[in-house]
């Protein structure tokens, strides 16, 4: 029997993996997950709790980040990835490594994997964010990997570009989808209890992160929608904490500030992956630079703007407008957007996704001397 290494660094990515790992478990008693990231930083709702509700036993736990966020401690958590990883790997001798996405710590933890000769699953590669550098990391980890399961048939075509074998790319459709048809979600009265909050309102979604390769405009960006939000005096604002990188701090000390001032805005360090979807579902609409609004929203209908560069380059769907930081910008695509009617789209649907990744990532023939796929 194989083993199996799952390694998730924040409540998004296990989000997605969650089902696959459950499935994966199923059949193959030899699966392990190694958490770490912002999983286990309290100021990011240490989100490990929601891991250990789902009663996955083997969990290996190594921390990385601390609370400083320049660009030399960026890089100072890589290499942490890459030695910890290693450390995991020469203790447990896994015989395959999964990885979902595009954080810098997971492109530690493959590197790691490569120099030990251990093949590497990829999920959600063949993407592009044109305003992140996250979209480099991505396409590094793909490199590095030898079996892919991008989420669209664009995407598996950038691979193939990238040199991938075709035969090693596999489209079982979205697991965030997959996560939204199937779950049981919260309703509003059980998301009031939960939360302490009263739903009597109309819903606005945020989750805004750093664009990561626009240095210093942070600050900027989050003020000019706080300035528009400011406006929805007659909505309930629900925003959650930027991602841990460049600038993070900018954008949540401008968020916390807004918070204390307005009695209809709350600010979460996480809502949980079920609690962060069910929000979603009944939302007005959703605000910000999220992939959570370019992938999951399109199911459920709802209206979302989406801010900026950090997600140029992924397939759009019918519900989702796009806009500049500006602020006038933004309240012109709110006004455009409250006119059209809410549609749904399954642009990334497949049925029984993460079984077909579990299945596909436990029968695969594994060769760890690529080549190059020319076109």
């Amino acid at each position: 029997m194989k083993k199996i290494l799952f390694i998730s660094s924040s409540r998004a990515d296990y989000g997605l993996l969650r089902d696959v790992i459950l499935e994966t478990k199923k059949i193959n008693s030899k699966t392990y997950l190694m958490v770490t990231g912002s999983h286990l930083s309290s100021e990011f709702g240490e989100t490990i709790s929601e891991i250990k509700k789902d009663k996955i036993k083997k969990i290996i736990k190594k921390k990385i980040l601390d609370k400083k966020f320049k660009e030399i401690d960026i890089s100072k958590y890589i290499e942490k990835a890459i030695r910890v990883t290693s450390e995991v790997i020469q203790k447990l001798k896994p015989d395959i490594l999964v990885v979902l996405g595009d954080r810098y710590e997971l492109l530690g933890c493959v590197m790691a994997a490569t120099v030990f000769r251990i093949p590497v699953t990829h999920i959600h590669g063949g993407e592009v964010t044109k305003g992140a550098y996250d979209d480099s990391i991505r396409h590094s980890i793909s490199k590095l990997s030898h079996l892919h399961f991008p989420i669209h048939e664009q995407y598996k075509k950038r691979l193939i570009q990238l040199g991938e074998n075709p035969k090693t790319i596999f489209n079982y459709g979205s697991l965030g989808v997959h996560t939204a048809r199937n779950a049981k979600l919260f309703t509003r009265h059980q998301l009031e209890k939960i939360f302490q909050i009263k739903l009597n309102k109309k819903i606005i979604l945020v989750t805004f992160h750093p664009a990561t390769l626009e240095k210093n405009k942070s600050k900027f960006q989050i003020q000019n929608l706080i300035k528009f939000l400011n406006l929805l005096n007659d909505s309930i604002i629900i925003i959650t904490s930027p991602n841990f990188d460049n600038e993070s701090k900018v954008i949540k000390k401008e968020i916390l500030s807004f918070t204390k001032k307005k009695v209809n805005v709350h600010f979460y360090n996480s809502l949980g992956n079920k609690g962060y979807i069910s929000f979603m579902k009944i939302a007005y609409l959703v605000v910000g630079n999220s992939s959570s609004g370019v992938l999951e929203s399109p199911y459920f209908g709802t209206k979302t703007i989406n801010l900026g560069d950090r997600q140029k380059g992924r397939i759009m769907s019918v519900n989702i407008i796009n806009s500049d930081y500006k602020f006038k910008s933004i309240y012109k695509a709110f006004l455009k957007i409250k006119k059209k009617p809410k549609q749904k789209s399954n642009i990334f649907f497949k049925k029984n996704t993460p079984f077909k990744i579990a299945n596909k990532i436990l029968n695969f023939k594994f060769n760890l001397k690529k080549e190059f796929y020319d076109l």
